[in-house]
């Protein structure tokens, strides 16, 4: 059976162009009197109901799930140093809604209005830009749309988008090249890096041809920018408060078909120092007193003698800091996990994704189960929790090899254990299997309990979801494995992120979409989009 006739193409609305005004090549010809003014945020997403299906209403101060948008810090230290005058805003984190970012905006009275837009909100992105555009104080801001889903669809995505500039360079060199364009610094746009950018006529690109890619030289973000009362990612994945993330790498060597890190697009990889990495979590401790990092990067374990010597140079200088990061099962052994725990990591997250060899080889994932068994062990061992990703609903994959996925998941035991139904990331090589496969549902990221892609051997989305329910269901609540999380607790505010977790999984899969399409975008974002 085809599936190819429930592709919704109507999800995305043309950018149409006589909705906003078009970049012109000689802007705001008028001497400035005061620094440009730019205003930088995320879209207003509600990324545990729309990414998860958890629907435990959050309170403002205390959302789960979110992380100080590092990549928007990066952008505010560089326009800061620029003499600009900055704000970051993270919608997600403050339940921003459309009128709560559009009034920021406008009491801002920005030059410049920067977004940072991902695949998942995509289309609550459009629709906050055609706010923009259309508000007559703000006619004459420049609009910047800039992520990974610029990153990945830079040739269409200001058809898309009612904006005027797509950054799909190294955004920190291509920002500074556009504030020297907005002050004349810069003869015309074509000489600005890494950008697609509008005439009256066409959407044009510039290539990118910044020679220096060294992480030392961009620095960190402007930790000024961030609220860290907001941020308390997921129940159980945080100790400390108050808390951040951090990278301390870009790109990732490996390429694992699934990942958007290892698509098309893939980055070079680089890292910052370890000793500079440990000068910044000082000056984070000094100025703002964090208690916990989490590390973001890819694989926070992938170099054995930068983590020794991170470790090192905590313990050197008597750092009292929790912290988390990414590991591969075949990088990590048991003197490396001793010494990580030494330095204050308290648990790591592996990606185990599945549990048969076939299906690990056929992700190109280039690593085994028994590694896998084996990492498991020794990270508990050496006294660290373990998390664990696996994946359900993957192409080539049958109802038989999802269960045997988590029987895995049951052998292995890690302290936590999250089951996403497949998203196919586009730029990646399951992307092109699944859109030449008919059985891609919709192209819209609908969060990772709604299946968009239905494997051959399911019959329905449902099956889909069936088998993510029986995941948690039998992880979650096996009397073994909830007498081991109630004999743990030791303090107050552990008892209140279990009570908070476990209201979480039981909301799980109770959204009213199953399996959509977007056909508008609205306030309600998932709430508003059809069911077929």
């Amino acid at each position: 059976m085809s599936y190819a006739h429930l592709v919704d193409e109507t999800q995305v609305k043309a950018a149409h162009r006589e909705a906003f005004r078009t970049t012109p090549l000689t802007m705001w010809s008028t001497p400035r009197t005061r620094p440009i003014r730019v205003f930088l945020t995320t879209v207003p997403y509600d990324n545990m109901k729309l990414g998860y299906g958890i629907n435990k209403k959050n309170k403002k101060g205390n959302v789960y799930g979110y992380t100080p948008p590092l990549g928007l810090g990066m952008l505010a230290r560089v326009a800061k140093d620029y003499g600009c005058e900055v704000v970051v805003n993270d919608a997600g984190a403050l339940s921003d809604d459309f009128d709560d970012l559009l009034q920021k905006i406008i009491d801002f009275k920005p030059d410049i209005i920067g977004y940072s837009v991902f695949t998942a909100n995509f289309m609550q992105a459009v629709e906050s830009i055609d706010q923009v555009r259309m508000h007559p104080i703000l006619k004459d801001a420049l609009v910047l749309i800039g992520g990974p889903h610029v990153y990945t669809f830079r040739e269409s995505v200001l058809k898309e988008i009612p904006a005027d500039i797509a950054v799909y360079g190294e955004a920190e060199c291509d920002l500074l090249e556009i504030l020297e364009f907005y002050d004349k610094k810069r003869e015309s746009i074509e000489k600005v890096n890494g950008i697609f950018f509008r005439t009256d006529t066409e959407i044009k690109k510039n290539g990118e041809e910044h020679t220096s890619r060294s992480l030392d030289n961009f620095g960190f973000p402007d930790w000024d920018q961030f609220d860290f009362s907001l941020y308390r990612n997921m129940p159980g994945q945080v100790r400390r408060h108050p808390m951040t993330s951090m990278v301390t790498s870009r790109g990732c060597p490996y390429r694992c078909n699934f990942c958007f890190q290892a698509g098309r697009f893939a980055d070079k990889y680089r890292r910052y120092s370890p000793e500079m990495v440990i000068k910044e979590i000082q000056h984070l401790q000094a100025k703002y007193g964090i208690k916990e990092i989490q590390f973001w990067d890819d694989i926070f374990f992938i170099n054995k003698k930068w983590v020794e010597k991170f470790c090192g140079l905590i313990k050197k200088h008597k750092i009292d800091i929790s912290w988390s990061g990414y590991a591969r099962v075949d990088l990590v052994d048991p003197d490396l996990l001793k010494l990580a725990k030494e330095s204050g990591c308290w648990n790591i997250f592996y990606g185990f994704e599945v549990g048969t060899q076939e299906m690990l080889d056929f992700l190109d994932k280039r690593a085994t189960l028994q590694q896998a068994v084996d990492a498991c062990r020794w990270t508990k061992e050496a006294g660290i929790i373990v998390r664990g990703s696996f994946m359900v609903g993957l192409p080539n994959e049958t109802p038989e090899i999802g269960k045997k996925t988590i029987d895995f998941a049951l052998e292995l035991d890690p302290d936590y254990a999250n089951f996403n139904i497949f998203f196919p990331e586009p730029g990646t090589g399951l992307y092109d299997l699944a859109l030449k496969s008919g059985r891609l549902l919709s192209h819209s990221y609908l969060g990772r309990g709604v299946p968009v892609y239905l494997p051959e051997a399911y019959d329905s989305p449902d099956q889909v979801r069936a088998i993510q329910a029986e995941a948690f269901k039998r992880f979650y609540f096996r009397p073994s494995y909830i007498l081991k999380r109630i004999l743990r607790v030791r303090t107050l505010a552990e008892i209140r992120q279990y009570w908070d977790g476990f209201l979480m999984l039981l909301s799980m899969g109770q959204t009213k979409v199953k399996y959509a399409f977007a056909t508008e975008s609205s306030k309600n974002g998932q709430e508003s989009r059809n069911v077929f």
